[in-house]
Protein backbone atom coordinates (compact mmCIF):
# COMPACT_ATOMS: atom_id res chain seq x y z
CA UNK A 1 0.00 0.00 0.00
CA UNK A 2 1.26 3.50 -0.80
CA UNK A 3 2.14 5.99 1.93
CA UNK A 4 -0.86 8.07 0.89
CA UNK A 5 -3.17 5.09 1.15
CA UNK A 6 -1.79 4.14 4.56
CA UNK A 7 -2.40 7.60 6.00
CA UNK A 8 -5.93 8.17 4.73
CA UNK A 9 -7.28 6.87 8.06
CA UNK A 10 -5.54 9.74 9.87
CA UNK A 11 -5.53 12.44 7.19
CA UNK A 12 -7.17 13.25 3.90
CA UNK A 13 -5.05 12.89 0.74
CA UNK A 14 -4.68 16.69 0.62
CA UNK A 15 -3.54 16.77 4.25
CA UNK A 16 -1.02 13.98 3.59
CA UNK A 17 0.37 15.95 0.64
CA UNK A 18 0.49 19.16 2.70
CA UNK A 19 2.32 17.42 5.53
CA UNK A 20 4.85 15.96 3.11
CA UNK A 21 5.39 19.37 1.52
CA UNK A 22 5.89 21.00 4.93
CA UNK A 23 8.62 18.49 5.79
CA UNK A 24 10.36 18.95 2.45
CA UNK A 25 10.00 22.75 2.24
CA UNK A 26 11.43 22.97 5.75
CA UNK A 27 14.33 20.62 5.11
CA UNK A 28 15.20 21.41 1.48
CA UNK A 29 13.56 24.79 0.94
CA UNK A 30 10.76 25.59 -1.48
CA UNK A 31 13.10 25.98 -4.46
CA UNK A 32 14.98 22.83 -3.52
CA UNK A 33 11.83 20.70 -3.53
CA UNK A 34 10.25 19.33 -6.69
CA UNK A 35 6.81 17.89 -7.28
CA UNK A 36 8.52 14.56 -7.80
CA UNK A 37 10.05 14.86 -4.33
CA UNK A 38 6.64 15.51 -2.80
CA UNK A 39 5.08 12.59 -4.66
CA UNK A 40 7.87 10.29 -3.53
CA UNK A 41 7.48 11.44 0.08
CA UNK A 42 3.75 10.74 -0.06
CA UNK A 43 4.18 7.49 -1.96
CA UNK A 44 2.32 8.18 -5.20
CA UNK A 45 3.20 8.88 -8.83
CA UNK A 46 4.05 12.54 -9.61
CA UNK A 47 1.13 12.83 -12.01
CA UNK A 48 -1.28 11.73 -9.31
CA UNK A 49 -0.50 14.86 -7.27
CA UNK A 50 -2.45 16.97 -9.74
CA UNK A 51 -5.64 15.19 -8.80
CA UNK A 52 -5.32 16.98 -5.45
CA UNK A 53 -3.33 20.20 -6.07
CA UNK A 54 -2.93 22.68 -8.91
CA UNK A 55 0.76 23.49 -8.50
CA UNK A 56 3.65 23.59 -6.06
CA UNK A 57 3.08 27.30 -5.51
CA UNK A 58 -0.60 26.75 -4.81
CA UNK A 59 0.44 24.16 -2.23
CA UNK A 60 2.85 26.59 -0.53
CA UNK A 61 0.20 29.32 -0.50
CA UNK A 62 -2.29 27.02 1.20
CA UNK A 63 0.25 25.90 3.80
CA UNK A 64 1.22 29.49 4.59
CA UNK A 65 -2.32 30.88 4.74
CA UNK A 66 -3.60 28.06 6.93
CA UNK A 67 -0.47 28.31 9.07
CA UNK A 68 -0.85 32.04 9.74
CA UNK A 69 -4.43 31.72 10.98
CA UNK A 70 -3.59 30.40 14.49
CA UNK A 71 -1.27 33.39 14.98
CA UNK A 72 -3.97 35.86 13.93
CA UNK A 73 -6.31 34.14 16.35
CA UNK A 74 -3.98 35.17 19.19
CA UNK A 75 -4.94 38.82 18.81
CA UNK A 76 -8.60 38.07 18.20
CA UNK A 77 -8.62 36.27 21.55
CA UNK A 78 -7.08 39.33 23.26
CA UNK A 79 -9.67 41.81 21.95
CA UNK A 80 -11.62 43.40 24.78
CA UNK A 81 -9.59 41.59 27.45
CA UNK A 82 -8.79 43.78 30.47
CA UNK A 83 -5.01 43.46 30.51
CA UNK A 84 -2.22 46.02 30.66
CA UNK A 85 0.03 46.35 27.56
CA UNK A 86 2.76 44.35 29.32
CA UNK A 87 0.30 41.61 30.19
CA UNK A 88 -1.11 41.55 26.66
CA UNK A 89 2.36 41.38 25.17
CA UNK A 90 3.28 38.53 27.47
CA UNK A 91 0.10 36.66 26.58
CA UNK A 92 0.78 37.14 22.85
CA UNK A 93 4.39 35.95 23.13
CA UNK A 94 3.49 32.87 25.18
CA UNK A 95 0.64 32.04 22.80
CA UNK A 96 3.00 32.39 19.82
CA UNK A 97 5.46 29.92 21.35
CA UNK A 98 2.61 27.47 22.01
CA UNK A 99 1.50 27.64 18.37
CA UNK A 100 5.09 27.01 17.27
CA UNK A 101 5.30 24.04 19.63
CA UNK A 102 2.26 22.52 17.94
CA UNK A 103 4.09 22.27 14.61
CA UNK A 104 7.59 23.83 14.39
CA UNK A 105 8.06 22.59 10.81
CA UNK A 106 4.93 24.35 9.56
CA UNK A 107 5.86 27.55 11.40
CA UNK A 108 9.29 27.58 9.78
CA UNK A 109 7.70 27.32 6.33
CA UNK A 110 5.05 29.93 7.18
CA UNK A 111 7.55 32.57 8.30
CA UNK A 112 10.45 31.86 5.93
CA UNK A 113 9.36 30.18 2.70
CA UNK A 114 6.43 32.54 1.99
CA UNK A 115 8.87 34.86 0.17
CA UNK A 116 8.83 32.56 -2.84
CA UNK A 117 5.14 33.20 -3.48
CA UNK A 118 4.15 35.27 -6.49
CA UNK A 119 0.95 37.17 -7.20
CA UNK A 120 -1.87 36.88 -6.38
CA UNK A 121 -0.81 34.73 -3.42
CA UNK A 122 1.93 37.10 -2.25
CA UNK A 123 -0.34 40.10 -1.69
CA UNK A 124 -2.79 38.07 0.39
CA UNK A 125 -0.05 36.59 2.56
CA UNK A 126 1.66 39.98 3.02
CA UNK A 127 -1.66 41.40 4.27
CA UNK A 128 -2.04 38.55 6.74
CA UNK A 129 1.52 39.01 7.99
CA UNK A 130 0.93 42.75 8.34
CA UNK A 131 -2.19 42.13 10.42
CA UNK A 132 -0.13 39.98 12.77
CA UNK A 133 2.57 42.63 13.07
CA UNK A 134 -0.09 45.29 13.63
CA UNK A 135 -1.26 43.38 16.69
CA UNK A 136 2.15 43.78 18.32
CA UNK A 137 2.45 47.38 17.11
CA UNK A 138 -0.80 48.33 18.83
CA UNK A 139 0.25 46.74 22.12
CA UNK A 140 3.68 48.40 22.14
CA UNK A 141 2.21 51.77 21.13
CA UNK A 142 -0.34 51.50 23.94
CA UNK A 143 2.47 50.68 26.36
CA UNK A 144 4.37 53.80 25.34
CA UNK A 145 1.25 55.95 25.56
CA UNK A 146 0.38 54.85 29.09
CA UNK A 147 3.97 55.03 30.36
CA UNK A 148 4.60 51.30 30.77
CA UNK A 149 7.24 51.31 28.06
CA UNK A 150 10.09 53.70 27.35
CA UNK A 151 8.82 57.12 26.26
CA UNK A 152 11.43 57.47 23.50
CA UNK A 153 10.88 53.95 22.16
CA UNK A 154 10.75 53.63 18.37
CA UNK A 155 7.70 51.39 18.15
CA UNK A 156 8.36 50.13 14.61
CA UNK A 157 11.92 49.08 15.43
CA UNK A 158 10.89 47.47 18.70
CA UNK A 159 8.18 45.43 16.98
CA UNK A 160 10.64 44.30 14.31
CA UNK A 161 12.89 43.10 17.12
CA UNK A 162 10.07 41.17 18.79
CA UNK A 163 8.94 39.58 15.54
CA UNK A 164 12.52 38.71 14.63
CA UNK A 165 12.94 36.84 17.90
CA UNK A 166 9.63 35.03 17.49
CA UNK A 167 10.12 34.10 13.83
CA UNK A 168 13.29 32.14 14.58
CA UNK A 169 11.86 30.04 17.40
CA UNK A 170 11.34 27.02 15.07
CA UNK A 171 15.11 26.98 14.50
CA UNK A 172 15.90 26.11 18.10
CA UNK A 173 12.68 24.99 19.82
CA UNK A 174 12.39 21.28 20.56
CA UNK A 175 9.11 19.75 21.75
CA UNK A 176 11.23 17.10 23.46
CA UNK A 177 13.30 19.69 25.34
CA UNK A 178 13.35 20.03 29.14
CA UNK A 179 11.25 23.22 29.20
CA UNK A 180 7.59 23.50 28.24
CA UNK A 181 6.34 25.93 25.61
CA UNK A 182 4.68 27.92 28.38
CA UNK A 183 7.93 28.20 30.36
CA UNK A 184 9.95 29.18 27.30
CA UNK A 185 7.30 31.70 26.29
CA UNK A 186 7.44 33.38 29.69
CA UNK A 187 11.25 33.44 29.69
CA UNK A 188 11.24 35.02 26.25
CA UNK A 189 8.57 37.50 27.35
CA UNK A 190 10.70 38.50 30.36
CA UNK A 191 13.59 39.37 28.05
CA UNK A 192 11.58 41.13 25.36
CA UNK A 193 9.29 43.11 27.66
CA UNK A 194 12.18 44.06 29.93
CA UNK A 195 13.90 45.68 26.98
CA UNK A 196 10.91 47.96 26.38
CA UNK A 197 10.63 49.39 29.87
CA UNK A 198 12.13 52.63 31.16
CA UNK A 199 15.59 51.95 32.62
CA UNK A 200 15.83 52.66 36.32
CA UNK A 201 18.13 55.51 37.22
CA UNK A 202 21.17 54.75 39.34
CA UNK A 203 19.94 56.95 42.19
CA UNK A 204 16.54 55.28 42.22
CA UNK A 205 18.12 51.86 42.29
CA UNK A 206 20.48 52.91 45.07
CA UNK A 207 17.61 54.34 47.11
CA UNK A 208 15.63 51.14 46.72
CA UNK A 209 18.67 49.10 47.76
CA UNK A 210 19.19 51.24 50.89
CA UNK A 211 15.54 50.94 51.80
Amino acid sequence: MSKLGSTVKDATPREAINNAAIRLFGAEGYNGTTMRDIAQEVGILPGSLYAHIDSKENLLAEIVQIGIEPYLQIFRSLEGVALSPSEKLRAAIVAHVKVVAGNPERTFVVFHEWRFLKEPYRTKVVKMRRRYGDGFTQIVADGVACGEFCSNLVVRVSVFGILGALNWIPEWFSPEGPSSADAIGNQLADALIGGLREPRSRSRTSAATRA
